[in-house]
């Protein structure tokens, strides 16, 4: 049994040193990056028309969180690393968490439609781990049941969680006004499955007195998949890695509300679904029992494991079943308040949950993000991982033409590796071509919407018809060169322009009198060779009138300058 529990301490261990616990300081980077909609699906670029991702060097992302460090684990004299789980047991609390989780991007696209969404499809490796185990099963198994006399020690809230799958989805996000929404669909495929259901029950009591041992078992079961194909004894691997019958789904949901200029509001639910296990599976079953073990009496005993055997554990039924079974996704999900200081600086406070076998684990932080020019944006937060102190994280994004490189990490200050709980690191270099009709960012150091309160080009409308936005300049928005408009009077609703008429209209007569002379003559001229000469007369005599109104006219104006100058000397 000692063995076994250094074997366990120490695969803990590893997993520490290999991987690290989801960071803040990343998630508040907002739509900088396309990872950032893994985190929120309605995180979209506003300045990027096409964004696209090559395998690997795209996305790695590994992250552990454990209660205990390589010096509370391990004890070092003469020259000699021993496990002291003694040390261990007083750096433990009551319920324990140990989470390696791995994800690699496979590709992304993502393109920007002219309404403003954005459609995207991706693939991503997933490797999660996670073991919860109480202190008391770790206390129990090494000191015995001497310092749990009369007490019931709950070895039921032990519970396995090892897989890996691929997830392969689409994902489409748009905007109206206020609100960004996103929501990805996804398909999965399993390749390996260890757990235990989140209904296993399993108490001990010690008798005080007689030292007797009453215990109760129910669903305990430990199912797995793929394990046989993972060590080779069957199958191929390839071709399981590759497609097979273990497929699942799983929708992801997100959202963005712009409350006023100054403040903003975002959500995420993630990993709403299932896998369903349906090849090489091997599901290993103790049947609902309960017990009284009282010891052995070692008088005259020959082989005692044989005993110990005999006395104890072939009290248990074992059963072994190929059954297809389901296993659902952690549910994760996020909220921000967020604080628009400037156009360029957001302050974050954000709290997360991660529901694993029923229980509710928390992280809270809070954090700032600027973002200095077109090149560089920075973030560093604060957070409070579940059994974690508050721990300092730092991310950024460095952009060269269409080439984006990003990096974040937690425990940046003072890390210790043999001193360390928890640590996060993620990069990769995305792609990116910008749109051409935006050119920099509307609102906030990550341009999630519009400006509130902004008019004309802001609202996507100039002079009644929509426009979009070349860039903004200050307070201004630039635009395309407009088009004259002209103003089409036939409308419905609306009255042609009314024209002035002369004020003296006896002199000559009126537009539509002309006009039907001019229509009499012009219809004439197939008939009458002499036609034109007639129009002709007609257009001069109009003329000569015009003339002779001007000349009246004229003189009006000589008689009624004599008759002020006359009133001038009186």
């Amino acid at each position: 049994m000692k063995r076994f529990l250094l074997a366990t301490f120490s695969f803990i261990f590893i997993l520490k040193v290999v991987s690290a616990q989801t960071s803040l300081s990343f998630y508040h980077l907002g739509n900088s990056t396309f990872q950032n909609s893994h985190l929120n699906p309605s995180w979209i670029s506003r300045e990027h028309k096409v964004l696209f991702g090559l395998p690997v060097i795209s996305g790695i992302h590994v992250h552990l969180n454990n209660k205990l460090s390589y010096n509370e684990l391990f004890t070092k004299e003469s020259n000699q690393v021993t496990v002291d789980i003694d040390k261990a047991l007083q750096n433990l609390q009551n319920q324990n968490l140990t989470s390696f989780h791995s994800t690699i991007g496979i590709l992304h696209f993502a393109y920007k439609l002219n309404s403003g969404g954005m459609v995207s499809f991706f693939a991503n490796e997933r490797i999660e781990v996670d073991f919860l185990y109480p202190k008391q099963l770790i206390d129990f198994a090494w000191n015995g049941n001497t310092n749990f006399l009369n007490e019931e020690v709950k070895i039921g809230q032990v519970g396995l969680r090892a897989n890996h799958f691929r997830e392969i989805g689409i994902g489409y996000a748009f905007q109206r006004e206020s609100l960004n929404v996103g929501l990805r669909a996804k398909y999965l495929i399993g390749f390996f499955d260890a757990s235990t259901p989140g209904s296993l029950r399993a108490n001990l009591t010690t008798n005080g007195e007689i030292f007797q041992l009453d215990g109760e078992l129910k669903n305990a079961q430990l199912r797995t998949s793929g394990v046989d194909i993972y060590d080779g004894s069957v199958g191929d691997l390839g071709s399981h890695l590759a497609m097979n019958g273990n497929n699942g789904i799983a929708l992801d949901f997100g959202f963005n509300y712009k409350l006023s200029k100054y403040y903003s509001f975002s959500g995420s639910l993630l990993d709403v679904g299932f896998i369903g296990w349906n090849e090489n599976i091997v599901n290993r079953t103790l049947s609902d029992t309960t017990f009284t073990y009282s010891g052995v009496d070692l008088d005259g005993i020959g082989n005692v494991r044989e005993v110990i055997v005999d006395s104890l554990f072939r009290k248990f039924e074992t059963r072994q079943t190929n059954d297809a079974y389901r296993t659902w996704l952690p549910l994760k999900a996020y909220g921000s308040w967020i604080y628009h200081y400037s156009d360029r600086t957001d302050l974050y406070a954000t709290a997360g949950t991660r529901i694993l076998h029923g229980q509710i684990k928390m992280l809270y932080g809070g954090g700032v993000t600027h973002k200095f020019g077109k090149v560089f944006t920075g973030s560093l937060s604060a957070t409070k991982l579940p059994q974690q102190f508050f721990n300092i994280g730092a991310a950024f994004t460095v952009n060269g033409g269409p080439v984006q490189l990003y990096m974040a990490a937690d425990q940046v200050i003072n890390f210790s590796l043999p001193d360390s709980k928890a640590f996060d690191f993620r990069m990769g270099i995305n792609f990116r071509i910008r749109d051409k009709e935006e050119g920099g960012p509307k609102t906030g150091a990550l341009s999630r919407g519009r400006i509130e309160g902004a008019k004309g080009v802001d609202t996507n409308v100039f002079m009644g018809q929509p426009v979009k936005t070349k860039r903004r300049d200050g307070i201004y928005s630039v635009i395309k060169r407009q088009k004259k408009r002209e103003v089409n009077v036939n409308q419905p609703g609306k009255k042609p322009p009314r024209s002035k008429a002369p004020k003296d209209r006896g002199v000559a007569p009126s537009a539509s009198k002309r006009q039907k002379v001019q229509t009499k003559s012009l219809n004439g001229l197939g008939g009458r060779s002499g036609g034109g000469s007639t129009t002709r007369r007609v257009q001069k005599k109009s003329l000569n009138g015009r003339e002779a109104r001007g000349n009246a006219g004229r003189k009006a104006k000589k008689v009624q300058k004599k008759s002020l100058t006359g009133r001038k000397f009186n």
